[in-house]
């Protein structure tokens, strides 16, 4: 009820796409533990599994309609700002090509390296993707290489802030012109789920997890230098700290 009150609000038409139960035998056979095991800093919850395979069925859905892009939200956003949440989606549709995923949120934001204004609505690039996918522009060709992915384990939005593997290109809003308000809405059962994990935490796991996290780093700025070389004159790299975003 709140999703489609926020959606028909703004007059955007919508389909509702049914997610992936938590029981369901479907998480079992997407969820890779030795890929996870080698590849992330902490094992993933059901629930983080489950919410994963909701995004994908979305993208799906972009496939087999032969869409060229779709706006995905998860149940728990709120729009800040009617006009300028519109008046971004138009921005982005009318600039596709400099964008594989354009974010409505994120959650603690990142170092800021990249900044361009397209049409009235700024986008910045962050040194990689921050957390969160709450509500988000998709286009096709990002959907299908996420979909190449045949085992999930990583959540969605640590698949996003490791573009390199996907070949894809993720801005985000600055400021956010969404909001996570899960809390307002009866909490989260997915971060409850992640406080009992933490509490289980394996030392050996954090340590790897720490050289998984400068390797991301090495990643990414290789990935970002790649780009710059081949970016468009449209796109004004600058250094972060000349950024008021980054403050």
């Amino acid at each position: 009820m709140h999703a489609a009150n926020e959606l028909g609000r703004v007059g955007l038409s919508f389909d509702f796409v049914q997610g992936v139960d938590q029981n369901s035998a479907e998480i079992d056979r997407a969820y890779s533990r030795l890929l996870n095991w080698t590849l992330h800093k902490r094992s993933l919850t059901r629930g983080e599994i489950s919410v994963y395979l909701g995004h994908r069925k979305i993208w799906q859905e972009v496939m087999r309609k032969g869409m060229d892009f779709a706006l995905v939200f998860e149940d728990d956003f709120k729009i800040r700002n009617d006009e300028q949440f519109i008046q971004a989606i138009n921005d982005a549709i009318s600039n596709r090509g400099i964008w594989s995923i354009v974010k409505f949120f994120d959650f603690n934001h990142k170092k800021v390296v990249e900044t361009i204004k397209i049409g009235a609505t700024h986008l910045v690039g962050y040194k990689y993707p921050a957390s969160g996918a709450v509500a988000y522009l998709i286009n096709r060709q990002a959907a299908q290489s996420l979909l190449r992915r045949r085992h999930l384990f990583r959540p969605i939005d640590e698949d996003f802030s490791h573009p390199w593997e996907f070949a894809i290109r993720v801005w985000s809003t600055s400021p956010n012109l969404v909001d996570e308000v899960s809390l307002q809405l009866g909490g989260s059962i997915l971060e409850s789920e992640r406080s009992d994990l933490r509490s289980k935490r394996i030392v050996v796991r954090s340590v790897w997890g720490n050289f998984l996290q400068a390797r991301k780093f090495l990643r990414s700025l290789w990935y970002r230098r790649a780009r710059a070389a081949n970016a468009p004159e449209t796109v004004k790299t600058q250094a972060a700290a000349d950024d008021p975003a980054n403050l």
